[in-house]
């Protein structure tokens, strides 16, 4: 069966998408998957939080095998995966220019799609960690990819912002990829002593009922995952009993339901 791709997809920033990437991984890998996370963000946040060190970073980048020369530069993208568990595409920072650089006479909504499709073989899940904007990388992530997951931090700014970015994501589905399936919300950062955070998973829930989009319980705030990004490691992994963690392998099981259809 060939991998179910991913999106973790939020335009604004600091909601946990990059936190949520990395545990859903691991949960995945403890289910004995084979995983690869894509960097689909200039700030190569994913990259470094996953193991890859800066400098080794900087001589990827110069040797041509970061996302960036996939995507503009017709590198195989097969010779820039990283083994690891997970395995990693990673990002540089030119990936910051590729919106202005990829060129297709096919449209370039598309790249990312036709340039991954080689790798669904090699691995039972791709995950792409999306960068903060509804830029052509995130269009082209979303149009590449079978579901989406969508973190979103439990303020009132973050929850705002939701509609928006699923009207992007049914217009995706209008124009370039009609199987595009919403996984669901994913609620971060969670103050469970604030009646505000409550108030706006509630909120949250109002919000997106009409459109029969799941949100799962929250994940509790805890500096446990500061801590284990700046490891290069999961909380799934090395803080398995932290608050949060049965959210991520619930939506990490759900992944895997829709994969087998």
């Amino acid at each position: 069966m060939p991998a179910i791709i991913v999106a973790v997809a939020n335009q604004k920033g600091g909601v946990g998408k990059t936190t949520s990437t990395i545990n859903l991984a691991r949960a995945l890998i403890e289910l004995d998957k084979r995983v690869l996370v894509i960097d689909c963000d200039p700030q190569c946040s994913l990259s470094v939080a996953v193991g890859v060190d800066p400098k080794a970073l900087h001589r990827l980048e110069e040797q041509g095998r970061t996302l960036y020369f996939g995507l503009v530069k017709d590198a195989p993208m097969k010779d820039l995966v990283l083994p690891g568990e997970p395995a990693v595409i990673p990002a540089g920072t030119r990936l910051a220019s590729a919106d202005t650089e990829i060129v297709s006479p096919f449209g370039v909504a598309t790249i990312l799609k036709e340039k991954i499709e080689p790798l669904r073989a090699d691995f039972d899940v791709i995950l792409i960690d999306c960068q903060p904007s509804l830029s052509i990388l995130t269009v082209n992530a979303l149009t590449a990819a079978d579901a989406v997951v969508i973190p979103v931090k439990s303020d009132y700014l973050s929850i705002m912002g939701v509609p928006l970015l699923i009207e992007t994501i049914e217009n995706v589905r209008r124009r370039a990829n009609p199987g595009l399936t919403v996984i669901g919300i994913l609620p971060t950062l969670f103050n469970a002593r604030a009646n505000h955070d409550a108030e706006m998973v509630k909120e949250l829930q109002a919000a997106v009922s009409h459109k029969h989009i799941h949100v799962f319980p929250p994940v509790n705030r805890s500096t446990a995952y500061d801590n284990a990004n700046a490891a290069g490691k999961s909380v799934v992994e090395l803080f398995p009993d932290t608050p949060g963690v049965e959210q991520y392998r619930a939506v990490a099981t759900r992944i895997l339901e829709v994969r087998r259809g």
